[in-house]
Parts: C-alpha cells; sequence; structure tokens
C-alpha cells in the first residue's frame, strides 16, 4: 500500500485520495483506505428504572459519507440472527454472548463494546469478500458501496429504524 502511495506522490492529493477509495481492487490491504469502516466509540446509559438500559453508538463510514446510530445489544443480536441465516459464512464469527445477570455492570458493558467492535469490523471483512455478498466488489475487482447499500444490507445500519419499538433508540 505505502509503494503504490509513494508512486502517485506528484498527483493532487484529494483526487489521489478520492480516485484510491473508488477504485482500489479487491484484497487489497490498506487499514485507513478500508471501503467500509465501523466503530463503537461509545455508549450511554438510557431510560429509567425498569427501562434502563446501554446504547451503543455505532460509527460507520463508506467511502466519503459517514453516519452514526445508537443501537442495544439486542439489535446487534437480531442482525447476527438474521445475516447468518441468510450468509452461512457469516456463522464461524464469534458474536458475545448475552448476559443475563450484570449486563449493567460498567466493566462489563465496556468489554461487550469493545467484542461488538470487533464483530462488526469481522462481518464487514467476511461479506466484502465472500461470493453471494451484495457487499462484494464487482467483477473488475472495484468496490461500489455507498451507505444506501449497507443499510439494505442490514436495516440495522439505517437511522431511524428501531426508535419506536421497545428495543429501540432515542
Amino acid at each position: 500500500c505505502f509503494q503504490e502511495e509513494e508512486k502517485l506522490q506528484n498527483i493532487n492529493p484529494r483526487r489521489l485520495k478520492y480516485e484510491h477509495l473508488m477504485s482500489r481492487p479487491a484484497g487489497t490491504r490498506c487499514a485507513a483506505k478500508e471501503p467500509v469502516r465501523v466503530s463503537i466509540p461509545r455508549y450511554v446509559l438510557r431510560g429509567q428504572g425498569k427501562d434502563e438500559h446501554f446504547e451503543f453508538e455505532v460509527k460507520v463510514s463508506v467511502m466519503d459519507d459517514s453516519w452514526t446510530v445508537f443501537r442495544r445489544y439486542s439489535r446487534f443480536r437480531e442482525m447476527h440472527r438474521s445475516l447468518k441465516s441468510k450468509y452461512p459464512e457469516l456463522a464461524a464469527l464469534e458474536f458475545p454472548p448475552k448476559k443475563l445477570f450484570g449486563n449493567r455492570d460498567e466493566r462489563m458493558v465496556s468489554e461487550r463494546r469493545s467484542h461488538l467492535e470487533r464483530y462488526l469490523r469481522n462481518l464487514f471483512r467476511v461479506m466484502l469478500s465472500c461470493s453471494g455478498s451484495p457487499l462484494r466488489p464487482d467483477e473488475d475487482g472495484v468496490f461500489r458501496l455507498s451507505k444506501f447499500n449497507i443499510c439494505e444490507f442490514s436495516p440495522f445500519f439505517k437511522k431511524g429504524v428501531f426508535e419506536s419499538s421497545s428495543h429501540g433508540t432515542s
């Protein structure tokens, strides 16, 4: 990746960044220029009393488009179940187990945040390379991804989807 960028030093940097992101061949590993970047930088406590729960801030970037959604653990679990039934390749991914007790413990929630972030990164790694995936690059090896593609892949990533349910986000 470094040698590739070194060869192109004399090109306008903004244009290079855009073209490199838009036409990066599949299989090229350059962490800062992954076609989909996902992180869970924090979690927040929402609700009161019996309805008190943690929501994880999920930041997604696809090419030059970025957005944030807040999701409860139960939504992650629902997404995992749904996607692994459609894409058997995902069954091997490690998903953080449900906790019956201590699920409001700060240390446990912090650990869960880290595991969920790793899960999402692995999810995209697998889906960007598996043959039956709608996120896979085209026949020329070029990723043509957008926020729309990601939200169509799973409503989990769509803003405004879960706000009115009992497991919703505010």
